[in-house]
């Protein structure tokens, strides 16, 4: 079932799925209310995520459609899955929401929300002075396991490259998977003289108990701490188009250092991002650090304190999910106020 209906349903979540369950009881109260019937409710939902059912249940999938086509309401879709070179398949009254998207592939019927993170402002504190150089930290998965998973990747990229462009796909590259941005924005990093890195790279996914290497618990610790000692955290897409650790560097008090690999944040255009955000495209990898430097010079020992305020409020104000969903259903002032209301 889609964690958008935990806090409906506290339905039990595998405790393969790493600190999840911990995330999720933060949200105790709905973000939607069930109906007692069709004719009461504002639209129809799939509690499941949408990938799946499309593959597993499409009988289920195509009445749903049918039933809310009869009533005059619009279904709502989730999907919290990695697949984000799929395509999905949307009658006109069905909007989509899924955690990530490529900007050139996404439809008006496609609204990009947040992943469920834990809130690291609860532990991690803003700091106190302005460092006096930029220290750009990473923790994640960006080595492959053996040569033989680097080959198998690199010839599993380079046919899907070939086919994107045969599909006249407006920017391929970009679909190169998460490992790919992040070694070549650790590479850009690392050559540079201009910032401080603490980098800790991983061959491993570690918020997955079949995938993680070593003591989860220990592993946290130490993500944790990188997040802490960072001024900027750099935040690369995974295997979807979006960085879980984009959300935790927001919660944390935290200036993002984000790639931008034709990318689309919740409520672009209502969530100030640009406050405290440092948004690198992805055809510009190369100047990460540079890009890194010049803000931290710029900020005065003030606004550098203040970006961090900026962040932990983008996030409690816009991208907690209790929040988003508050924003993105209000019938006056929803910047999807047409997608979702008007017939």
């Amino acid at each position: 079932m889609s964690l958008v209906f935990w806090p409906n349903f506290k339905f039990e979540i595998s405790p393969k799925r790493l600190f999840l369950r911990g995330i999720m009881e933060a949200y105790q109260k709905p973000f939607v209310e069930i109906a007692e019937s069709p004719e009461s409710a504002d639209f129809f939902a799939i509690p499941f995520e949408y990938f799946f059912v499309e593959k597993y249940a499409p009988a289920y999938l195509s009445s749903i459609y049918d039933a809310a086509r009869r009533a005059g309401k619009k279904v709502l879709l989730f999907d919290y899955t990695d697949f984000v070179d799929r395509t999905p398949r949307l009658p006109p009254h069905a909007i989509f929401f899924r955690v990530s998207v490529y900007r050139h592939h996404q439809t008006p019927q496609e609204i990009v929300m947040p992943y469920f993170v834990e809130d690291l402002g609860k532990t991690i504190s803003l700091h106190q002075n302005k460092p006096e150089c930029a220290t750009v930290g990473f923790c994640g998965l960006s080595r492959y396991g053996s040569r033989v998973q680097a080959l198998k990747a690199w010839v599993k990229r380079r046919g899907f490259r070939s086919l994107l462009a045969l599909r006249g796909d407006a920017a391929p590259s970009v679909h190169a998977g998460g490992i790919v941005w992040r070694r070549c924005s650790l590479r850009a990093i690392r050559q540079s003289s201009a910032i401080e890195t603490n980098i800790i790279e991983r061959s491993s996914y570690s918020l997955h108990r079949d995938s993680v290497s070593g003591d989860p618990q220990r592993v946290r610790a130490e993500y944790l701490l990188n997040m802490q000692s960072a001024s900027l955290p750099l935040c690369v897409r995974g295997d979807a188009n979006a960085s879980q650790r984009f959300y935790e560097a927001l919660s944390a008090g935290r200036v993002p250092l984000l790639l931008d690999t034709d990318c689309v944040l919740p409520l672009e255009g209502v969530a100030p991002y640009e406050k405290c955000v440092i948004r690198v495209p992805h055809n510009e990898t190369p100047q990460l650090p540079e890009r890194a430097a010049r803000w931290h010079v710029a900020q005065s020992p003030v606004s550098f304190i203040e970006a961090e305020r900026e962040a932990k409020a983008l996030f409690q104000d816009f991208l907690r999910l209790d929040r988003y969903f508050e924003i993105v259903f209000d019938r006056e002032q929803s910047p999807y106020k047409r997608i979702l209301y008007e017939r």
